[in-house]
């Protein structure tokens, strides 16, 4: 604590945040708490004092450090207080609403492409976007007396007193908010070979006016999904709604110059970096060279970004201590030619680096890198020593400062971890496997340590080392939070650091020169655009053809905990006089434990019954018993990968790497669009379509994925029976054979796409769930005309069922009645959003007594069945009531507080 005292003052600040994250202290406690801790203090040194005591000393540090870790607990409270009353987020639901606001832009305008849905039917989506923060000011609403004639629905009403209201008045409200703006198909054919659309448009401290649909960012929905709105919360600054707009036209410029001055420089400044980039780098290496010089991450193609994962290099994409040591290093030597003074030179590094950390966006590693170099130079300037783990706490420190929520930051963590693990761990690595390879090398003669190939061998043993203490410290991490391993990385970055190092030191030479004299700009253009070129090969090259990486399930955080103890005992082994036998024996033990806990599977005895939140569109996940699954479905209307975001974290949680059987029901993309994601990430022994899946022609890429992955692909129709899953018995009820239909002579033109779904009913134990998929009117006409081959408990003419899924996500279907009549269900399920389900299922549903669950409000739904009973679990287990939400709406529209 003596010698290094800001180590201690940042692990225990560290500790009151992640003690206020998990418990939420309320400030009552902790305020006296800090002054009860004070006034102990200052009697034990009154009293030490009178003792001529050494106490003093040992309590003053012990009582320091409850100080600091209280103040970490209270400054994370009182960063994140409940917003004002009138707050945006206080006003809207997570339902999109018309809305018009008024507000200042508070972060340059980003444009970028948006990938679609690899078996989408139809475009639903846009090609290209804009995305900006914009601090709300005012939003345009209506009086009390106007409001109160409007419906009483949460959405209905917002979107009434937007669109028809008269008596219109600006509302002053607060609060940021994350706007997406998207071009009308007209925008699009002019923006057709053009990189640009809204940020030539539109600069920071533009105050605008703007109409658009807005909402509450979506929350985690489902078991293991990511949680946007609490991610969005811990930015900096924290953003408390997200809003779409369609055409720039709907954005209208009221005035300019309205942020500060040096943020305004410095947007300025990253607009030309970015303009000289587009004038001089080819044009298909933009994206990249952007990303690694100014860290323009969103303008990487979304296959070259899981390239990178993949490959376990991404870290060469996020502006971190590799790009500032680079960028120090040849200013460092370009300074010195010119004689400078050792505190002028430490000087304008620190600048430099300061105004780079700024303009590439002030994220935790190019702050953290920044503040080790300031504090490094700053030694020379006070004539100090320079002590590391110092530096590291001090940057840590005034990160956790800026925004306490950044420990909880993948970003943050990936980078103190894998900085503690090159330093700590690389120079321990090579001295452990090359000791007698150093001790020649310190005997040779200098001409022979400068020869090329000693310096190559030089460099790949170093590389190797740092690469290897980067990838111990960072793996738990990287398999925790991406599900991925990445083996290979400590030999790929040996090979793809060299022409990273290209592209830094080129573009710094390209940006710096563009701006100045761009005459001397193309030889260095064409260096980092060639560079960018072999650099994106190699990543696709081994990403897709050599798979350097496997999928893995979640690890728990006991089995994280143990892997870094193993690491510091390691570390310590020789202080700490610990055998290597039993560092090696103890990292072999948790090895097999993580790589065979998988392997192991999770054996249970009971049925499990997940229905996904997908919005419009349906995921279903059966878990049975003896460990075999089947996935029903896996499809959205949106323009959102649920194979990827949503059902994939599910299984990766639940320690599943295979799927036994997956079921299409029938060819729409709300039921299948997923499914190609799903194929990528896990092994699939078997998929089962019916002949109407086949009869459009429209899936054939998904039929091409099926035999690329070697997917065991079969027909299924109503009768049969999927076997494998005894206890278990799954029946496929509908629809009847196409080809035993046309015999009879029906006419197959007549049954729809929907009618022609495949339904399934599984049956364990007894209990039964219907899986009734899109079928409509002539589907459940067909489904009801069978009930003598499936009555169960409660009769011959009884569809019998126990749980089922309501066909066509809740819509209006005139005889719903009458399949829920003869199913007579005790829970039901919805897979759909508010709009999709039509009121007269709910009554339907209330008339017959049956336990209704909808996704748009439950979140994901999980049914297990025993022996003896169903139970039902809601992965959102509350909501606010809606007459409660509206009171909120209409207090905050008419100004009360």
């Amino acid at each position: 604590m003596t010698h290094r005292p800001l180590v201690g003052i940042t692990t225990l600040f560290a500790i009151g945040i992640f003690t206020n994250y998990l418990v939420g202290i309320p400030s009552f406690i902790v305020l006296p708490a800090i002054f009860l801790t004070i006034i102990v203090y200052t009697f034990l040194l009154i009293f030490y004092s009178r003792q001529n005591a050494a106490g003093p000393v040992r309590s003053g540090v012990l009582t320091f450090l409850i100080l600091i870790f209280l103040t970490g607990i209270l400054y994370h409270h009182f960063r994140f207080n409940p917003n004002p009353d009138n707050n945006i987020a206080n006003i809207i639901s997570t339902e999109k609403i018309l809305i018009h606001l008024r507000g200042v832009v508070v972060s340059q305008p980003i444009d970028k492409f948006v990938p679609g849905l690899p078996l989408a039917s139809v475009v639903k989506h846009r090609k290209k976007m804009s995305n900006f923060l914009l601090r709300v000011e005012a939003v345009e609403c209506t009086s009390r007396s106007e409001t109160a004639r409007h419906t009483t629905t949460r959405t209905t009403y917002l979107e009434d007193f937007v669109r028809e209201s008269k008596l219109r008045e600006w509302r002053n409200v607060s609060g940021v908010i994350k706007v997406s703006v998207y071009p009308t198909k007209q925008e699009e054919i002019t923006l057709a070979g053009k990189w640009h659309y809204l940020s030539d448009e539109l600069s920071y401290g533009d105050k605008v006016e703007l109409k658009g649909k807005i909402s509450m960012p979506s929350t985690s929905r489902n078991p293991g999904q990511f949680d946007y709105k609490n991610y969005l919360k811990k930015q900096k600054p924290r953003i408390d709604a997200v809003a779409s707009v369609l055409s720039a036209n709907n954005i209208k410029v009221l005035t300019e110059g309205n942020g500060n001055y040096f943020f305004t420089f410095v947007y300025s400044l990253k607009k030309q970096l970015n303009a000289v980039i587009e004038r001089h780098v080819k044009e298909r290496s933009i994206p990249l060279v952007s990303s690694i010089l100014l860290g323009d991450r969103e303008k990487v193609p979304v296959n070259l970004m899981d390239g990178f994962l993949q490959t376990g290099t991404i870290h060469f994409l996020a502006i971190s201590g590799l790009h500032v040591g680079i960028l120090v290093i040849s200013l460092h030597y370009l300074l010195r030619l010119f004689r400078l003074n050792t505190r002028l030179l430490a000087i304008i590094i620190i600048l430099v680096v300061f105004l780079y950390a700024v303009v590439t966006g002030m994220k935790p590693p190019i702050i953290r890198a920044g503040i080790m170099v300031a504090v490094y130079y700053g030694t020379f300037i006070i004539n100090r020593r320079w002590d590391l783990p110092n530096s590291i706490a001090a940057a840590v420190f005034i990160i956790l400062l800026i925004n306490p929520s950044d420990l909880f930051n993948v970003g943050f963590q990936l980078s103190v971890l894998a900085v503690l693990g090159i330093i700590y761990c690389s120079d321990r690595l090579e001295n452990f496997f090359w000791k007698s390879t150093l001790l020649v090398e310190n005997l040779q003669a200098k001409e022979e340590r400068n020869e090329p190939w000693f310096l190559f061998k030089i460099y790949c043993r170093k590389a190797f080392c740092v690469s290897v203490g980067a990838w111990i410290g960072v793996m738990p991490l990287i398999a925790y939070y991406f599900h991925i391993v990445t083996p290979l990385a400590v030999f790929l970055n040996i090979l793809i650091f060299p022409l990273v190092w290209l592209i830094l030191v080129g573009g710094f030479i390209v940006l710096i020169a563009g701006m100045v004299f761009p005459i001397l700009v193309a030889p260095f253009a064409w260096l980092i655009s060639y560079s960018e070129i072999m650099l994106k090969s190699l990543i696709l090259l081994f990403s897709t053809y050599l798979k350097t990486f496997f999928y893995t399930s979640t690890p728990s955080w006991i089995w994280i905990i143990f892997y870094y103890l193993i690491v510091i005992f390691f570390i310590l082994r020789e202080r700490l006089k610990i055998k290597l036998a039993y560092v090696i024996v103890a990292t072999l033990v948790i090895s097999n434990v993580f790589v065979f806990s998988g392997f192991l599977g999770h054996r249970q005895d009971c049925l499990k019954f997940t229905c996904f939140d997908v919005r419009h569109g349906a995921s279903f996940f059966i878990q049975f018993p003896g460990g075999k699954n089947m996935l029903f479905d896996t499809g959205t209307m949106s323009n959102y990968d649920v194979g990827k975001f949503a059902v994939t974290p599910f299984l990766r949680q639940k320690g599943i790497k295979k799927i036994d059987t997956v079921v299409i029901s029938h060819e729409h993309d709300d039921h299948c669009n997923g499914i190609p994601s799903i194929l990528k990430r896990f092994k699939v022994d078997n998929v089962f379509v019916n002949k109407f899946f086949l009869q459009s022609g429209n899936k054939i890429e998904l039929l091409k994925l099926f035999n690329e992955a070697k997917v065991r692909t079969g027909l299924v129709a109503g009768g049969l029976e999927i076997k494998g899953y005894e206890p278990a018995k799954v029946t496929v009820l509908n629809p009847p054979d196409r080809d035993t239909l046309r015999f009879n002579g029906f006419p197959i033109e007549n049954l729809s796409i929907n009618d022609s779904s495949s339904v399934l009913l599984i049956d364990y134990k007894g209990y039964r769930i219907l899986l009734c998929a899109d079928i409509g009117e002539r589907g459940i006409e067909t489904l009801l005309s069978q009930p003598n081959k499936l009555a169960g408990r409660r009769g011959k003419d009884s569809l019998d069922a126990d749980v089922i899924q309501i066909p066509h996500h809740g819509g209006y279907i005139v005889n719903t009645e009458d399949l829920v009549k003869s199913a007579r269900p005790k829970y039901a399920i919805i897979s759909g959003s508010a709009k999709d389900i039509s009121p007269s299922t709910i009554e339907t549903c209330q008339k017959h007594g049956v336990g209704l669950f909808k996704t748009h409000e439950d979140g994901a739904v999980t049914f297990t069945i025993d022996e003896d009973s169903i139970k039902v679990s809601k992965f959102i287990r509350q909501a606010m009531p809606e007459a409660d939400s509206l009171r909120r709406i209409s207090a905050s529209a008419s100004g009360e507080n």
